[in-house]
């Protein structure tokens, strides 16, 4: 594959580079701006749907080199990897993704060089012609394409350092003993580390205190990025061609770094035929290597966050050698510093190839204002893992029977290997389709129609298990939109799509689906020449259905059974055996598509002789029928069977607002802007079965907090005697150990509901009550661009607030159960004991954490108010600043133009945590940290 993509890539800049038609400026006149649809474009005046644009400008301000993390916080449409909130409620929410015209497609597939735009669909008329996976929203991605235009080439290099915005504090060996002893006291239990042990910790082999994160990383990295574009045409033949190279080393400051290297290239080709026909071809693919130790990310932090400093010491002598690893009982022969150095390579490739073939018509003379196109698209997707595994040896302090300090060997040290294949796996994604579009204006009226035709299938490898059968994703999908407008202001537009899937049983696969939408130009009124402080008003509204598959698994429309489900005795004596067979799925015929209803209405203002431009929206969405395992809503007469039918149902509903004033005094130019949303969902059926109703989650948020009301600390015996007591019945607690001083009081909340029918005096799930929410009620970016001749400046700032963050995981946090100690364990409470080894009060008052426990479902750690903070941060995601040179110096080394340019991401974060990052409170501990970057580059223009 990757000698199909270079070659063919080769051969047409080759064909370019001799081309010797001299190709025709293009006057870059003003035109009216717009906006791409589904298999059209239409003006901006014309909208009556959502649609957030995002330019190649404002893209390539971004120094991530992939499309995925630049696009990230530009528009208020696109936030959190998700299009207008949590429309499913976190599950399946991710939007459609459509490069090119083919869904199916990755945005890390997609270097920022090479995109001319992206269009963010949100409402249901944007949505509805991209068939059944567009239910949650729609990024549309178009790279850059050629023009008639004079030939241009560019060359752009960047290199920057990323550093690590901060890592986990965790304590040393000593302390750590000191309060595992602590936490097992607490628990009643004997302490596990004699006073010696303690003072010894540090001093040999025998009492190790290893900081892993001070061993075993560093706190920067470094990135390499080199990009090169050919661009240009005439009047017959347009192309554009990109290369490009990203390269990046790893944090591993033992044995050899972990290495990046991504090389991409796009060839986008337009041929005109004659006056009717144009072809063209484009040829894109990207190859991602990653080579290291055999240890993945999220391994290599969860050793480094869960190895205790005194497991086992890293080496047996003073020195690092390979033969004197060391190890313990509880890392089963196993040892960090081995598994990164000796024990091996793995080196992970990944390709994307990308093929569009297709060829547009333009049937103008024959009848005014109509095009066609027809299409193919072929992609594939190889991913290849392979390494050498090889061996090595440790060794585990022990003492004799005669208490003689020895070593225990493991294993063997076997540092030769052959190389294997590790993992493979590929998709082949294909598709194909044909539009027309036909645009015309007659006197006061103006048509837009597009009828649209779209076949997909994507097949993907997987190893079959149980009932999970492969089955190629395949849709089919018919559309119609027809665009309305009467005197320039008064706008109407119908979209329906006529939906098919393989995901249902082929009575149920076909569905039609309709969308209507109204714009109302009020600036256009002669009532509103008066109105001299508004340049331009324009409201909108739009409604519709339309379905969605993507959130069903294969084949639930069939009966399964499982082969070899166990086995039972037959016989006089018990003495045969047979295989049983387990009744696994019921099969549903009955199921259909999931689908979203949605309102939205939006109003767009321009003031200031134009300077200030507003917008507004509201929407709301239903999104019914959504598959779910029905595991109460049936009687389960025999056995356990799964099965899947449309029932639980969510409400999605929220608002944008957007503000832009740009203007220019002299040469300096600015622009500020910024934009505030806000979105919430609920359940409005749910498949539940609870005792009592203040249990359903039926009619709550999606991301409701259920846990426990707190109410202060106990910290005396008497305290935990008398809180809450029912006569000379004490209130006890189902959550793990009994209750003791340095514990939290939960409320008992069961008591105030009129439905409870117990009177037990007991804390348990039947108090968990919502207490908060997990995810941002609003979200707002700030923007700024400033320009004073050839030195530009560009800002963007991004916050989140109104929701709750709890801090009992992880446990970071709490540092509840057998787990590595945190600095937070510092905080915990700790309680004294009587002479019979009673908890009767605390040490201080001197605390934030409840006391330590070994168990983790420790009462306290459950979720509760007191461990529970409300969360808000803002990020100063990305600043840029870029200065033109004089054309004298350009022209010095054959250039038409040179840029420079520094650019900063995440530089700095406003947040109620003091040691996390508010983006991922993880990072770190079960991945790599989030990074702060600083980069500088030069772009060339030839």
């Amino acid at each position: 594959m990757k000698q199909y993509i270079v070659t063919l890539s080769l051969a047409l800049l080759c064909m370019l580079c001799v081309d010797t038609v001299k190709a025709q400026e293009v006057n870059d006149s003003i035109k009216q701006e717009l906006i791409e649809l589904p298999y059209g474009k239409v003006s901006k005046d014309r909208l009556v749907g959502s649609i957030d644009v995002i330019t190649k400008e404002d893209l390539m301000q971004s120094g991530y080199p992939t499309l995925s993390n630049a696009l990230a916080w530009k528009v208020p449409g696109y936030l959190q990897g998700r299009v207008r909130g949590y429309s499913r409620g976190g599950t399946d929410d991710q939007p459609l993704v459509i490069i090119d015209g083919l869904s199916n497609r990755f945005l890390s597939s997609v270097m920022v060089d090479e995109v001319e735009s992206v269009h963010i669909l949100k409402d249901v008329t944007a949505k509805m012609l991209y068939g059944s996976k567009a239910a949650n929203g729609v990024i549309v991605v178009k790279t850059k394409r050629g023009k008639n235009a004079k030939r241009k080439f560019t060359v752009t290099g960047d290199y920057g350092l990323r550093m690590a915005n901060e890592y986990p504090e965790y304590v040393g060996a000593a302390d750590y003993m000191k309060y595992n002893n602590q936490a097992r006291m607490n628990d009643g239990l004997d302490p596990l580390y004699l006073q010696e042990d303690i003072d010894m910790a540090g001093s040999s082999y025998k009492y190790p205190d290893v900081d892993f994160y001070d061993m075993f990383l560093e706190d920067q990295t470094s990135f390499q990025k080199v990009n090169t574009q050919l661009i240009g045409g005439d009047d017959k033949t347009k192309y554009f061609f990109n290369m490009g190279y990203f390269g990046e080393s790893g944090l591993e400051a033992v044995g050899d770094k972990s290495r990046t290297d991504a090389f991409n290239l796009r060839s986008n080709l337009d041929y005109k035929v004659n006056n009717v026909i144009t072809v063209n071809l484009d040829i894109a693919g990207r190859f991602y290597n990653v080579e290291g130790n055999r240890l993945s990310d999220s391994n290599f932090f969860s050793a480094l966050s869960g190895t205790k400093p005194n497991d086992y010491p890293i080496f047996i002598s003073d020195q690092p050698h390979a033969d004197s690893l060391g190890t313990s009982a509880g890392q089963g022969g196993s040892n960090l510093y081995g598994d990164m150095v000796y024990a091996g390579y793995k080196r992970d490739a990944t390709s994307f190839a990308q093929t569009n073939i297709g060829m547009d018509f333009d049937f103008d003379k024959y009848v005014k204002g109509l095009q066609a196109r027809v299409f193919a698209t072929f992609d594939v997707n190889n991913y290849i893992s392979e390494g050498k595994k090889l061996e090595y040896r440790t060794l585990k302090p022990d003492v004799t029977a005669l208490g003689q300090d020895t070593l225990i060997v493991n294993g063997i040290s076997n540092p030769k290997g052959n190389e294997q294949r590790l993992a493979d796996s590929y998709y082949r994604n294909m598709g194909g389709g044909a539009y027309i579009n036909y645009d015309r204006t007659f006197g006061n009226h103006a048509i837009l129609a597009d009828a649209s035709y779209m076949l997909e299938t994507l097949h993907t490898k997987t190893n079959v298990a149980d009932m999970s059968t492969v089955q190629d994703d395949k849709t089919m999908n018919f559309g119609l939109r027809v665009n309305y407008a009467f005197q320039n202001k008064y706008i109407a537009e119908y979209s329906g799509s006529y939906m098919g899937s393989r995901k249902f049983h082929k009575d149920n696969r076909w569905k039609l689906f309709n969308s209507f939408g109204v714009s109302y130009i009020v600036s256009e009124e002669d009532f509103m020449d008066n109105v001299d402080f508004i340049d331009y008003l324009k409201v909108k509204a739009s409604y519709g259905k339309m379905g969605y598959d993507k959130s069903f698994d294969y084949l639930l429309y069939n009966n399964y059974y499982k082969y070899w489900a166990g086995s039972y005795t037959i016989g006089v004596t018990n003495s045969d055996q047979l295989v049983g067979t387990e009744y696994i799925q019921a099969g549903n015929t009955g199921l259909t598509y999931e689908e979203s209803e949605e309102l939205n209405i939006g109003l767009t203002m321009r003031m200031l002789n134009n300077r200030l431009e507003l917008g507004a929206e509201y929407f709301e969405e239903e999104r019914t029928g959504m598959p779910t395992e029905m595991k109460y809503a049936f009687p389960q007469t025999s056995g356990e069977p799964t099965i899947y039918d449309n029932y639980n149902a969510i409400e999605n509903k929220g608002f944008e607002v957007t503000a832009q004033f740009t203007d220019k005094v002299g040469d300096f130019t600015y622009s500020l802007g910024g934009y505030l949303t806000s979105y919430e969902s609920k359940w409005t059926q749910y498949d539940e079965l609870n005792q009592f109703s203040f249990q359903n989650e039926q009619g709550t948020e999606t991301d409701a907090i259920w846990g426990y009301v707190a109410d202060g600390f106990y910290t005396t015996a008497d305290d935990v005697a008398t809180y809450g007591a029912d006569g000379s019945t004490p209130l006890t607690s189902s959550l793990g150990s009994s209750l003791i001083p340095g514990d939290i009081k939960f409320k008992d909340m069961s008591d105030t509901q009129s439905e409870y029918t117990y009177n037990d005096n007991v804390i348990n799930s039947y108090d968990r009550v919502i207490i908060g929410n997990s995810r941002p009620r609003y979200i707002y970016g700030i923007n700024i661009n400033l320009k004073y001749k050839d030195v530009s400046l560009y800002a963007l700032g991004q916050g989140v607030g109104g929701f709750d963050r709890t801090l009992t995981w992880p446990t970071y946090f709490t540092n509840k159960g057998n787990v590595k100690y945190s600095e937070y364990v510092y905080d915990a409470a700790v309680p004294t004991f009587d002479g019979e080894g009673n908890a009767v009060g605390l040490v201080d008052n001197n605390f934030t954490k409840p006391r330590l426990s070994t168990e983790g479902n420790a009462h306290s750690y459950n979720t509760n108010t007191y461990l529970m903070q409300k969360g808000y941060y803002f990020k100063l995601r990305t600043v840029e600043l870029a200065y033109k040179l004089p054309k004298t110096v350009s022209s010095a080394i054959f250039a038409d133009q040179l840029n420079v340019f520094v650019r900063g991401d995440n530089l700095f974060t406003i947040s109620d945590l003091d040691d996390r990052d508010p983006d991922n409170v993880n990072a770190g501990i079960t991945g790599n940290p989030t990074f702060k970057t600083v980069s500088g580059g030069v772009k060339l223009v030839f």
